[in-house]
């Protein structure tokens, strides 16, 4: 049965859906396109398809397949955005180009190649006849590259009722990228100094918001961190910071505000990182008022179990189609899984072609990892939706 579906997997037709999908720009924001690229697509294998305006010009995708018997939802799920383009690409980035084994463009790692891997095992799938039950699911989401809007429509229509969702996201499971069995959160501070105005010749007549918001953010090393026996500790890092007279003048400034992006670990949440940077704050005695808020997007940390159904299913083939074990880890960044998997607690598995720089110029993807993530990804589904 599954030599019979092994042996439907064309990948020339992985290669052309890549090829295709880097050729359609779709920078975060701009995801339409692409959208209706892979409905076509879709339409194409036989599954039953629509497109949701979860803002204007903007759609997530869906897919959906039923077997013969009522039984588990399983969904393949990627992200249609991409960053937008940055200095230092040496090829057009949406002109894909081989050399020496890999695929340049934008996307082609993150996550496009992922996607393309999925199609292929959903045409393989379909082309074996085999016989399932349950539901064979494709959800194209937008945004992951910014606020996860994509993934929260999802969530809220019926195709958020799912048993699983293998995510196409580039990790491979060697010991470069390992497979996550839990990801970090995230809370973006936004704080708001307010000081007193005076003339800038007589500063003690005022209260300077600039410096005591410098203040706070050279001692954010002091902030209380939490570890974790498995992720260790987050981190923080200041991304913006605006205060001072637009016009110049020479006026000590009475308001200031910073932007604070911080990991969160397990144990962590929001309200725990908002009372401790207001502990820190008030530890610094500063004459001016200081008001932390936080603001999108943030993420919930999560952590999965490696008994999970869709895990064993994975970690069996893994060790099938590559020829080793998988390894695991516990990774420090966002994905749509902590939207997934940290609020709704839908498993997570991240699996995907070997990663190339992404959100770097020339991004890549290893051609070598594509038939192999293509078959990992069949054979995933034909053991979760198998007539057992």
């Amino acid at each position: 049965m599954f030599e019979e579906l092994a042996s439907k997997i064309d990948n020339s037709f992985t290669i052309r859906l890549l090829q295709e999908m880097i050729s359609i720009p779709s920078v975060v924001g701009e995801e339409g396109a692409l959208a209706e690229y892979l409905r076509v697509e879709l339409d194409a294998l036989g599954f039953k398809s629509k497109l949701d305006e979860v803002e204007p010009k903007r759609f997530n995708v869906y897919g959906r397949m039923r077997g013969e018997k009522p039984g588990r939802r399983l969904m393949f799920n990627g992200h249609t955005d991409t960053v937008p383009v940055c200095e230092g690409w040496v090829t057009d980035p949406f002109k894909p180009v081989r050399k020496e084994g890999l695929l340049y463009g934008l996307g082609s790692c993150d996550m496009k190649g992922g996607i393309a891997c999925a199609l292929t095992a959903l045409k393989a799938f379909v082309d074996s006849g085999l016989s399932f039950k349950g539901e064979l699911l494709f959800s194209g989401v937008i945004d992951e590259e910014a606020f996860s809007k994509g993934a929260r429509a999802m969530l809220r229509s019926e195709y958020g009722n799912c048993d699983a969702i293998v995510l196409c996201e580039p990790y491979s499971g060697d010991e470069a990228k390992p497979i996550p069995l839990g990801i970090t959160g995230k809370v973006l501070y936004d704080v708001t100094v307010k000081g007193r105005a005076a003339h800038g010749f007589t500063p003690n007549l005022g209260i300077n918001a600039v410096e005591d918001a410098a203040r706070i953010i050279t001692s954010l090393e002091r902030l209380n961190m939490r570890r974790h026996p498995m992720f260790g500790q987050g981190n923080i890092s200041t991304l913006k910071i605006e205060g001072g007279y637009e016009v110049y003048s020479v006026v000590v400034p009475d308001r200031c505000r910073f932007e604070v992006n911080r990991l969160l670990v397990p144990s962590e949440s929001t309200q725990s990182a908002v009372e401790d940077l207001e502990a820190l704050v008030k530890s610094l005695d500063l004459r001016a008022d200081v008001e932390v808020r936080t603001k999108p997007p943030q993420y919930e940390p999560f952590v999965l179990n490696k008994d999970e159904l869709i895990m064993r299913i994975f970690d069996e083939v893994y060790r099938e189609v590559c020829g080793v074990d998988p390894h695991y880890g516990y990774a420090s960044g966002i994905t749509d899984a902590n939207v997934f998997s940290g609020e709704a607690g839908i498993p997570c598995l991240h699996l995907g072609p070997k990663r190339g720089d992404p959100h770097k110029p020339n991004e890549y993807v290893s051609l070598d990892w594509l038939p192999l993530v293509t078959k990992m990804y069949a054979l995933i589904a034909a053991r979760s939706l198998g007539q057992d």
